[in-house]
């Protein structure tokens, strides 16, 4: 029946797509973050929906008449830069070759992403269907998941669907915090109250969604990003509220487990998953130093025989102890740092950090900007949004290995839509002014 409903739609989404590029780039982005294939049995998980919207998506933006040459600034360098480095360290991988241009291909397509979104991407309205793409897929999921945590008494242990980038707990924890101020956002410019309150609704219940995910990375983010966004917001009496109310659901469902999970983040430099990570951090490290430029390539340190040609366990040593850990098998690199560092060197981590501060320097800009040019308060709090979530995404990317996900190249290009929008603004202002100046 949910395959039957879902090939019953998707012509719809099909048809949208085909006749506006903007509402291709949320379905590219929608694609990406719901995986429609994970939901679907039978003969529905035969389709390629991915490829199917991305090539409508091209169509669309080909037939459309309104293009404008194309307009970069200095965050699309910085992401085109890192694609090429990453090409290069592909090259120059100590990998398996197969293995390592597979991921980057990957990496292409969020790469054209970013891309093809700031090129179709002009308006507040393009910019808010974006990110009820983003509300639809990962917001939706975090409403789920916390309604099946509440209605199971805190027994639902919630993890990702298998075969998605959001599969592992962990990584699903960092896309839900990353998404509350999105959800924030968008209910404080709903005009309709139910929207409003579900929207709300919907922020109580990826925080819920947050602590059953056993992730204590994920748990570590929520703290830090609660700060940061109260100090931010100028409605502390209302957020704090809604943060209360989720914390007293979860609080009320936590298991002797969860505590005695949460309760190691005390005691890390005992536990072993936490040294597990230590290791992957060590060996992302002691390749980067042998090969300072390039690094190993994508995902080099999890092949075997190269795990196993440094000497992790026993490096470092005088920082955090894992000399007993040697027989320990090859891991994932669990934070985004390391993991660029150890994927492309020290080139490549310091394009990546670059990217970064770049985009978070400009939310900083932005909101100059539009007060400057006397913009609606909505604007104002898009950008102060966007800004959280980036910071979510680098509290919460220290603990997971996402530095190529489709949601940090969304707000990537949220950020630079809403400058040129306020540019182009500011320059329809002046020259009014200028006009009204003569004719005076």
């Amino acid at each position: 029946m949910r395959d039957i409903f879902f090939l019953f739609i998707f012509p719809l989404i099909m048809y949208a797509v085909l006749r506006k590029p903007f509402i291709g780039a949320a379905m590219w982005l929608w694609v990406a973050m719901h995986f429609p294939n994970g939901w679907v049995y039978n003969f529905a998980t035969s389709f390629r929906y991915n490829m199917i919207i991305v090539l409508c998506a091209a169509i669309s933006y080909i037939k459309w008449k309104e293009k404008e040459p194309f307009k970069g600034d200095g965050l699309t360098f910085l992401i085109f830069i890192f694609l090429l480095w990453t090409m290069i360290t592909s090259f120059y991988t100590i990998s398996i070759p197969d293995f390592v241009w597979a991921q980057w291909l990957e990496f292409l397509k969020i790469s054209l992403f970013y891309f093809f979104s700031i090129m179709v991407i002009r308006t507040r309205l393009h910019m808010n269907v974006l990110i009820w793409a983003l509300v639809l897929s990962v917001g939706f999921y975090g409403c789920l998941e916390g309604l099946k945590y509440i209605s199971s008494g805190g027994a639902h242990r919630i993890r990702g669907l298998a075969g998605h980038v959001l599969g592992d707990r962990n990584e699903l924890a960092l896309a839900f915090n990353m998404m509350l101020p999105l959800l924030v956002y968008l209910a404080g410019i709903s005009k309709y109250k139910f929207i409003r309150l579900g929207l709300y609704a919907a922020v109580v219940l990826n925080v819920i969604a947050i602590i059953g995910t056993f992730s204590r990375g994920g748990t570590i983010a929520l703290v830090i990003i609660g700060a940061y966004f109260w100090f931010q917001s100028k409605h502390k009496l209302v957020y704090t509220l809604l943060l209360v109310i989720g914390l007293s659901f979860s609080s009320s469902l936590l298991s002797p487990e969860w505590e005695g999970r949460m309760n190691t983040i005390e005691t890390v430099k005992t536990d072993a998953s936490f040294l597990g990570r230590v290791l992957a951090w060590k060996q992302a490290v002691l390749m980067a130093n042998d090969n300072i430029i390039t690094g190993g390539g994508f995902k080099a340190g999890q092949v075997s025989f190269i795990w196993h040609s440094y000497d992790a366990a026993g490096s470092y040593n005088e920082i955090i102890d894992t000399s007993h850990m040697g027989g320990i098998g090859y891991k994932a690199a669990h934070s985004i740092y390391f993991q660029v560092l150890g994927d492309h060197g020290y080139i490549g981590l310091f394009i990546f950090l670059m990217i970064l501060l770049v985009a978070f320097n400009k939310t900083g800009k932005i909101v100059k900007l539009a007060i400057s040019t006397e913009q609606s308060e909505s604007i104002i709090s898009l950008t102060k949004m966007l800004r959280v979530s980036l910071v979510a995404y680098c509290a919460g990317g220290a603990g997971v290995s996402l530095a190529y996900f489709d949601m940090l190249y969304a707000l990537l290009a949220l950020i630079f839509a809403l400058e040129q929008l306020l540019i182009k603004d500011k320059s329809v202002k002046s020259k009014r002014r200028g006009d009204a100046y003569k004719i005076g």
